[in-house]
């Protein structure tokens, strides 16, 4: 049963204010300015008025100390009201400090490991959960994650069917190495914004997509390969500007502008 692996997790229930970056269940872009629930090392507990797609890869800033860092949309907690509901989020890059708390690793082997199987073709595995995975599958009973025999996406929940030695076999199988968990995915996102240069060249242009380390996006004023840039996203005319300092690393035209690609400046 789910309730006999609860355990004590770094968890912190606290409001921080920060901005989350990414498409809807529709495929639509939004940025949308909210607050944690509670955060953790592994993830955050988040609430939000957009829904979400499981797996999907998202864009939250800290907006207090500016640290921005992609994160796995796990799954829905309960709707709190209205349109709003709690997210569970996996962090892509657990080390990189994004809640301004340092984090002692946890002891080896306190991690559970939970039967779970596939929901479409039924294959059961011994998997260990990261904590928001735990968190999700324990209120809601269910799980987004890749299935290797589907190929794609799929919900999980916990399996009663009887444990195997090849389910052994494959929880003790290594898990991919971090580098390539945590490679920065582009994600594809239309949204206002605003740029300008030291040199007085200025305007409200669109994104094409973002990542934790850069964009690109399409304008028809002229940039310059190796110009220090000043970017607004996202941008709303009622706005307070405030400024991320980024350096043009290439550019391509485009039908209908030029194309340029940006890369943040630390």
């Amino acid at each position: 049963m789910l309730e006999d692996l609860k355990r004590r997790t770094e968890r912190v229930l606290a409001p921080v204010r920060i901005r989350v970056i990414g498409n809807d269940v529709s495929g639509v872009s939004f940025s949308e300015e909210t607050v944690t629930v509670s955060f953790s090392a592994g993830g955050a507990r988040i609430s939000l008025t957009h829904p979400l797609l499981p797996d999907d890869v998202i864009l939250i800033k800290n907006l207090a100390n500016n640290i921005e860092e992609e994160f796995r949309v796990v799954g829905a907690f309960q709707q709190v009201i209205g349109d709003r509901r709690e997210w569970g989020v996996e962090a892509l890059n657990p080390e990189s400090g994004i809640w301004g708390i340092r984090y002692t690793p946890p002891t080896e082997g306190v991690q559970p490991k939970v039967l779970i199987e596939c929901g479409a073709c039924k294959s059961a595995m011994q998997s260990p959960l990261s904590s928001i995975e735990y968190d999700v599958l324990l209120a809601t009973g269910l799980i987004s994650r890749h299935c290797d025999r589907c190929k794609e996406t799929t919900r999980w929940k916990p399996s009663e069917q009887p444990v195997t030695s090849e389910m052994i076999r494959q929880s003790r199988q290594a898990a991919p190495p971090a580098t390539e968990r945590r490679k920065s995915r582009r994600l594809n996102l239309v949204m206002r914004l605003r740029v300008r240069n030291n040199w007085g060249v200025v305007d409200i242009a669109e994104t094409r997509n973002v990542s934790k380390g850069g964009l690109c996006f399409l304008t028809n004023k002229i940039f310059n390969v190796g110009d220090e840039i000043y970017i607004t996203l996202p941008f709303a005319d009622n706005q307070t500007p405030v400024e991320t300092p980024a350096r043009v690393v290439w550019t391509r035209l485009a039908e209908d502008g030029r194309y340029y690609g940006a890369c943040y400046l630390k």
